[in-house]
C-alpha cells in the first residue's frame, strides 16, 4: 500500500513538470504581438464598469440585446481576457497591476503597495469608486446587508454589496480617507445631473446587477439563475451607459471601459492561473492544452466620445493592458505588470475618431 501512495505520488509529480514544460514549449512568441502605432490620447474622463463571470458566448442577444447592441456598434477586442481566478485577485489587478499572488475571495484580506488611486492622488487627478448598494461613503463591512451569522467572511444570501469586487477598500491606505472617494451609485447619479463627476470613475455594480448572483435560496438574484443575472447585468447597463453619455460630464476624450473580471469557466486545473503571475504578463503567459492560463476569455467594450464606427480588434490584453491604457491616458507611470513591455497600450481602441 505504501508502495503505491509513493508511486501515486511520484506520477503527480512528473505530470505537475510536464505540465510546466508543456507551457513553457507552447508560449507565443513576441512576434506574434500585432504592432501598435500612435499614442493614448489625454482622457478627460474615464468611467470603468466593471462587471463580472461572464464570457461573451455565455451573453445570449436574447437576454443581454443591449450589450450586443455596443459590441456591435463600439469599440471590442475579441481577444480580451481576465486575469486570473477567483474574482478579488482581478480587482486587484485592475487596481495596482498585480494580483498580489493571492487567489482567494477572503474579504478580510488586505494589501499594501501602490495604487491607480494612490498615482492620482499624487498627481491631483480627481476619482472616484463607485459602489451600487453601498449604505453610505467610506462603508467598512464586508457586505451589505450584513450577514448575521458568525462568518463574516461568508456572502450572505441577501448580500448585494461585496467588498471583494470593491478594491479599494481592501488597501488600507485608500480605505482610510474612504468616505471621500468610494461612494454609492446614487452619488453619481447627482453629479452626472450636475456635471461634477471626477476625472476617474470606476463603477461596480450589485451583485445581482453586476451578473455575479447571490448564493442559492436568494430570491433577488440567485447564481443558479443565469438568464435572470443576464438580464439584469443587461438592464444595469442600458441604464447607466445612456446617463453618462447624456451628462455634461461626457466630453470630448471621454471614455467608457466596459470589462467582466472573469469568464464563467476560467482555467483551473491545478490552479494553472497562478502560473501567469511568475511566468510573464501579456501575450507570452503559458497555454496549456491550447487553453490561455489565466481568468478565461471575457468581454471589453470601449465607447469613446464622438466614434460613430464600430472598432473591432483582436489584440490579445488583459486587465494589466486596460490598467496600462488607463495610466497612460492620464500621463501616470505604469504599475507592477503594466511595466512589461509586453504588456500593449489598446491604442486603436481609444484613439480619437
Amino acid at each position: 500500500m505504501k508502495r503505491l501512495r509513493g508511486l501515486a505520488i511520484v506520477a503527480a509529480a512528473l505530470a505537475a513538470i510536464c505540465g510546466i514544460l508543456y507551457a513553457y514549449l507552447t508560449i507565443r512568441p513576441a512576434s506574434a504581438v500585432p504592432t501598435v502605432s500612435g499614442r493614448v490620447p489625454r482622457f478627460s474622463h474615464v468611467f470603468l464598469i466593471v462587471m463580472e463571470n461572464h464570457s461573451i458566448s455565455a451573453l445570449t442577444p436574447g437576454d443581454s440585446p443591449y450589450i450586443h447592441q455596443l459590441v456591435d456598434r463600439y469599440g471590442y477586442d475579441s481577444q480580451y481576457f481576465g486575469v486570473t481566478h477567483v474574482s478579488l485577485p482581478n480587482y486587484l489587478a485592475l487596481l495596482s497591476g498585480t494580483t498580489h499572488s493571492t487567489h482567494s475571495d477572503n474579504p478580510d484580506q488586505s494589501f499594501q503597495g501602490p495604487t491607480l488611486a494612490g498615482q492620482m492622488n499624487q498627481r491631483h487627478i480627481s476619482w472616484q469608486g463607485v459602489m451600487q448598494s453601498l449604505p453610505w461613503p467610506g462603508y467598512r463591512g464586508n457586505w451589505y446587508p450584513e450577514p448575521r451569522g458568525t462568518n463574516p467572511t461568508a456572502m450572505p444570501k441577501n448580500a448585494l454589496y461585496a467588498k471583494k469586487h470593491d478594491p479599494f477598500m481592501l488597501f488600507p491606505a485608500i480605505a482610510r480617507h474612504s468616505a471621500k472617494h468610494v461612494v454609492p451609485l446614487t452619488t453619481l447619479t447627482k453629479e452626472l445631473q450636475q456635471g461634477t463627476v471626477p476625472e476617474f470613475v470606476w463603477i461596480t455594480p450589485n451583485l445581482c446587477d453586476d451578473m455575479h448572483g447571490q448564493p442559492g435560496g436568494s430570491q433577488a438574484c440567485p447564481a443558479n439563475d443565469p438568464t435572470r443575472l443576464e438580464k439584469m447585468g443587461n438592464h444595469f447597463l442600458a441604464t447607466i451607459v445612456p446617463e453618462i453619455m447624456h451628462s455634461p460630464s461626457w466630453t470630448q476624450n471621454s471614455v467608457i471601459f466596459i470589462t467582466w473580471d472573469e469568464a464563467q469557466t476560467p482555467t483551473r486545473i491545478f490552479q494553472l492561473q497562478a502560473w501567469k503571475e511568475w511566468l510573464m504578463a501579456g501575450p507570452q503567459s503559458p497555454r496549456i492544452l491550447g487553453v490561455p492560463v489565466g481568468g478565461g476569455s471575457v468581454p471589453l467594450i470601449v465607447i469613446i466620445h464622438g466614434m460613430t464606427k464600430p472598432r473591432h480588434i483582436a489584440l490579445w490584453a488583459d486587465h494589466y493592458n486596460l490598467l496600462k491604457t488607463i495610466e497612460a491616458g492620464f500621463r501616470l507611470p505604469y504599475l507592477g505588470h503594466a511595466r512589461t513591455s509586453q504588456v500593449r497600450l489598446l491604442t486603436p481602441l481609444v484613439q480619437a475618431p
